[in-house]
């Protein structure tokens, strides 16, 4: 291992050499290949020419404007103005944007969405830009958005409702508890009583002026910026922006602008807050600081130093979390910005009952060590060659990278932090600078900078729970003081020089080679039985997926056996490889782009993962080892019984967990085998059981089929497989699944949960039904949800203002046995519960017996064929395709090339036909979530 690091240092400085000297006092430079201009109405606008994904355009308007701007008067407002920004602009009236973008086949949600914080508001569309006319519309969007949007007081009077609706769905445990601890940890600070989703006093029965006086103050053209990344040209679209919005008058005598503290403190702050639906203790402390931007080379230096600290830190938490006896569930650490003008060194511990103050010392106790002693030299050689591998990976993908991280790069630039974008060249050569040169004391001085008295806040929320005693105040206290006096041993860092495989193993060979040309694949043969898969592409320049599976999964088990089958691949990926438990084989691997994990599902089992190009040999190292060097580790086990036992202990007192359990075990019937998990039943898991099953999953490689799709030299990965997969071990048992027997409840079944204090419910309505599995039909059902989802978003939210969220999701299966469903949720008022169910089966059965508008059906097509037209240029999108062609329909991709053709013959009867058939009200059930006061 230091061998290697060493000469990753060489390499680093050797490419250095020559190049000019980096000034630590320069000032940070912007990346040239961005246009960032100032207009002279006061509007910031960022440019830049981007080809992935291709025929597509990010488009943001971002305003430096929240919540924290909002009078006493307007509290929700800001978040309100956002909302209403959707529903009617002086070029798009009342509905019409939203109606217009998904025409072109754009999805509310993924592709049109917005949101609102304390200090920004922030729209973000993409359009794709086979046609002129839609970047066009595009940017008169956003134009509107920033100067023209109507807020008719018809408009203001139905989104009540929904606003109303996102509040209520936000009502739990940890929403009223952070409404008690919040003021004491920004103590005294706007921010506190300044919850982007307002009051509702307010936010219910506001005069409408007082909106438009909001939107009048803070949206203006100095405090908003448009960002533009696309695959367009840069110039043109610079000279389009400068002349469209210029055009926006500059506000004479503009309010102004506060900006607003987190008041310092001397005292330590503690709130201990509980609620009896709380289903975990959480502890945190933060040790609050003033925002540093980053504005010089040598601020760019800083952040690679503390980017190391966060890293460094968080492994020492997480390498405890595999103590047989973890002191808690997990934990983190790390130093940022937090908003406003602060940064923020914060530790969190999620802890067990019993174990609040376990927990809280450990997390105390590891900040105590690092401040006492430092991390350790091969800590940071690690932590070096980690990052600097995912620097290298980045820059080795620079020419791929989607248009969205630019956009969001762009955005926070303007935002409160300024973050620089000085482009990842530069971004390389500071890597590489600055990475070899970094000493390890720098690195610990900034535990004593961090970690003070001053400005330190603890909170802890935990379950309300008879019999569970939960610290106080004076106990975290008295926590500090202990940990402080307590004496502290240094870490030591376990390392091993091993090699993962100990043994070169026997290679095998390609016994056939099988042309797939309907997807430009390949179907290689191996000696041993097992299939490899390739689809060579140039999405990305660094990137190598991969899957496999082969058929059997819990199904060939019996019911003592399903809680060992399900903790199996668990146990399996947290106790190692070989001579390496978990925690070396990290280490082992770090400074490595390689991940694989196993699972075990009801038909298959398998692993998913990738790697980089040149990391490629340890990925299949890793494959190879898990079908050959499987360990059984009694610590990894305990830990892991332990950390979800914690986990479960208090599932009860969630509302929401006891509504999934009753929708789990409502749609299996009430199989034994789909028993929603306790800490009860997780006893049943048997560690000698799960090492038998592994083993029998995981061992006989002659049935599976390996799929890799990505960056790939056939020739180079050839010699890859031929050693590591070729030459594992086959026993050609040839295993198929079986059908353990479990349906969906037949005939209308409805059940009611009475669960929790808050006036709020959600409910699930699933038709299901027998399915003939085809191509056309898949897509079809696709179709399906995507018109309901429609007109179900304009009905009930938009229309009765009664939902904040509602969609319609399909689900198909070919086995055990063809079928589908197709899920409706949503949450809402529980006194309307019953009259939405109602209008939603009105909409169904509209559908069903007039068909969908010829609008709505288009908007569907359009849908279907812009996600098809992305995904066509993802890898994981192929990775998919293959596997599940290869799983459901015995690699037949002869039809893979109509998927055109298929959408564009849809037609209004063929979408009521479908309606007809998928949406059986004689067949459907329905779980509904009630408070308990509604029993």
């Amino acid at each position: 291992m230091r061998k290697t690091l060493t000469v990753i240092w060489i390499l680093a400085a050797t490419l250095c050499f020559g190049q000019p000297q980096i000034k630590l006092s320069d000032p940070l430079p912007t990346d040239p290949k961005v246009t960032k201009g100032v207009l002279a109405n006061g509007m910031t606008y960022y440019v830049r020419a981007n080809s992935t994904p291709k025929n597509r355009a990010d488009l943001y308007l971002v305003v430096r404007a929240g919540s924290v701007e909002e009078d006493d008067n307007q509290m929700g407002l800001a978040h309100f103005a956002e909302h209403l920004a959707f529903n009617g602009t002086k070029n798009f009236p009342k509905h019409e944007l939203i109606n217009y973008l998904e025409s072109i086949g754009m999805e509310f949600g993924p592709e049109i969405n917005a949101y609102t914080s304390f200090d920004e508001t922030v729209y973000m569309i993409k359009v794709p830009l086979d046609s002129t006319t839609f970047m066009n519309k595009g940017l008169q969007v956003l134009y509107d958005w920033a100067s023209q949007v109507t807020d008719a007081d018809d408009e203001i009077e139905k989104e009540r409702g929904v606003i109303h609706e996102e509040w209520r769905g936000g009502r739990d445990a940890d929403e009223r508890m952070m409404q008690k601890w919040l003021p004491v940890f920004l103590h005294d600070s706007k921010y506190a009583d300044r919850l982007p989703i307002g009051k509702m006093e307010i936010v219910d029965h506001f005069a409408p002026e007082l909106l438009r006086k909001f939107r009048k103050d803070w949206y203006r053209p100095d405090l908003e910026a448009v960002v533009v990344v696309g695959d367009f040209d840069q110039q043109v679209m610079v000279k389009q922006i400068t002349e469209m919005f210029s055009k926006i008058p500059a506000v004479k005598n503009p309010r102004k602008k506060n900006e607003y503290d987190v008041p310092n403190h001397k005292e330590t702050l503690v709130s201990v807050v509980t609620d009896k639906e709380a289903q975990y203790a959480v502890a945190q402390i933060f040790y609050k600081h003033p925002l540093e931007k980053s504005k010089t080379v040598g601020d760019y230096r800083k952040g690679i130093v503390e980017g190391l600290y966060n890293a460094m830190i968080n492994d020492r938490l997480a390498e405890l979390t595999q103590n047989e006896n973890p002191p808690f569930l997990m934990a983190n650490s790390g130093y940022g910005a937090l908003f406003g003008p602060k940064s923020v060194y914060n530790s969190v511990a999620v802890c067990q009952n019993g174990k609040i103050e376990v927990g809280i010392k450990t997390v105390l106790t590891e900040n105590e060590r690092v401040l006492k002693f430092g991390f350790t030299q091969s800590e940071l050689d690690r932590q070096k060659a980690a990052m600097m591998t995912s620097m290298e990976n980045a820059f080795n993908e620079r020419e791929k990278q989607k248009s969205e991280a630019y956009a969001e790069e762009y955005k926070r630039n303007f935002l409160t932090t300024e973050e620089p974008f000085p482009g990842i060249e530069n971004e390389y050569k500071y890597y590489q600078a600055f990475i070899p040169e970094i000493k390890l004391e720098e690195v610990n001085a900034l535990a004593a900078k961090w970690i003070t008295k001053e400005n330190r806040v603890v909170i802890l929320t935990a379950p309300e729970i008879e019999g569970v005693s939960v610290p106080t105040e004076a106990d975290i206290r008295k926590y500090l003081n202990e940990v402080e006096q307590t004496p502290i041993k240094p870490y030591v860092d376990n390392v091993t020089d091993k090699p993962l495989i100990p043994k070169e193993p026997t290679a095998g060979s390609i016994a056939s080679i099988r042309k797939i040309d309907q997807v430009d694949a390949e179907e290689w043969t191996l000696s041993n039985g097992a299939k490899v898969i390739v689809k060579s592409t140039d999405f990305k320049d660094d990137e190598i997926l991969f899957s496999a599976y082969s058929l059997g999964g819990s199904s060939l088990y019996g019911q003592k056996d399903d809680v060992s089958a399900e903790m199996a691949p668990s146990i399996l990926a947290l106790s190692g490889l070989g001579d390496f438990d978990k925690v070396s084989l990290d280490k082992l691997l770090s400074g490595k782009a390689v991940a694989i994990n196993p699972y075990i599902s009801d038909l298959r089992e398998g692993f998913g993962g990738g790697s980089s190009v040149k990391d490629a040999e340890t990925l299949f190292q890793l494959i190879c080892m898990y079908f050959v060097g499987q360990r059984t580790d009694q610590s990894a086990f305990n830990s892991f019984m332990s950390r979800t036992a914690g986990a479960l202990e208090n599932k009860k007192t969630s509302p929401e967990a006891a509504f999934q359990d009753t929708l789990q075990v409502v749609s299996a019937n009430y199989s034994p085998r789909k028993r929603p998990m306790t800490a009860e039943i997780l006893k049943e898991a048997d560690l000698s059981r799960i090492t038998e099953i592994n083993h029998e999953r995981f061992s006989d490689a002659s049935d599976f089929k390996f799929f890799f799709v990505g960056k790939i030299d056939k020739e180079a990965l050839k010699q890859l497989v031929v050693k590591y997969l070729a030459s594992i071990p086959s026993t050609h048992k040839n295993e198929n699944w079986k059908d353990d027997g479990i349906k969906e409840p037949s005939g209308i079944v409805e059940k009611t949960v009475y669960k929790g204090q808050d006036a709020k419910s959600m409910q699930y309505l699933v038709f299901h039904g027998n399915y003939e599995y085809s191509r056309r039909n898949n897509l079809l059902i696709n179709a399906l949800s995507k018109i309901l989802t429609t007109r179900l978003l304009e009905v009930i939210r938009e229309d009765k203002s009664s939902v904040y969220y509602i969609d319609a999701n399909p689900s198909v299966e070919r086995f055990p046995e063809a079928k589908y469903s197709m899920a409706i949720n949503y949450g809402a008022d529980p006194a309307k519960l019953a009259e939405l169910k109602e209008a939603v089966f009105a909409q169904i059965k509209d559908i069903a017996t007039n068909g969908p508008s010829a609008i709505d059906l288009q908007k569907a097509k359009e849908k279907l064929l812009r996600e098809r037209e992305t995904n066509l240029r993802e890898n994981k999108y192929w990775l998919s395709v293959l596997s599940t062609t290869w799983f459901n329909s015995d690699a037949d991709f002869s039809q893979f090339g109509d998927y055109e053709n298929i959408v564009n013959s849809f037609t209004v009867e063929d979408i009521k036909a479908a309606a007809n058939k998928w949406f059986d009200f004689k067949n459907y059930y329905g779980v509904a979530l009630k408070p308990e006061a509604a029993k």
